[in-house]
C-alpha cells in the first residue's frame, strides 16, 4: 500500500521536531549550564525537565501515543515560552512557538484524519 506524500512529509517533519526536542532533553540530562536557565526560572531540577521532555518525545514519536505526546510537548513548550517571557528574551520565545507549530503540522500531516477531528473539537 502506497502512502501519500503528505504522510511522508509529516513523518519527516515530526522526526525533525522529535530529534530536536530529544537532543534538548539529552543536553538537559547531561547538565549543560547554558540550557538550564529555564529550570532555574521555573525552579525545577534539570533531571526532571530532561526526563519529562524525553518521555513526551517518545510518546510523540510512537504512532499510537502521538497525540498524547503532542499534548505533553505542548505543555512543555508552553513552560519554555513562559520561562523565556520571564527572562525577557523574545527571540527564544518565538522559537518555542515555531517548534510547537511545526510539531502540530507534522502530526496532522502524518495522521490524515486528525485535522478534521481537531477542527470539530474546536467548534
Amino acid at each position: 500500500m502506497r502512502t501519500s506524500p503528505f504522510v511522508w512529509s509529516g513523518r519527516v517533519l515530526s522526526g525533525v521536531v522529535a530529534g530536536f526536542i530529544g537532543l534538548d532533553a539529552a543536553l538537559k540530562l547531561a547538565g549543560r549550564p547554558d540550557l538550564l536557565q529555564a529550570g532555574i526560572v521555573l525552579d525545577a531540577p534539570p533531571a526532571f525537565l530532561g526526563s519529562a521532555l524525553l518521555a513526551a518525545t517518545v510518546f510523540y514519536a510512537l504512532p499510537r501515543t502521538a497525540v498524547l505526546g503532542a499534548v505533553f510537548l505542548s505543555v512543555a513548550l508552553s513552560g519554555s515560552i513562559a520561562a523565556q517571557a520571564a527572562a525577557g528574551d523574545p527571540s527564544r520565545l518565538l522559537f518555542a512557538v515555531y517548534v510547537a507549530i511545526l510539531m502540530w503540522i507534522g502530526l496532522i500531516l502524518r495522521k490524515p484524519g486528525l485535522g478534521p477531528t481537531l477542527l470539530r473539537a474546536v467548534r
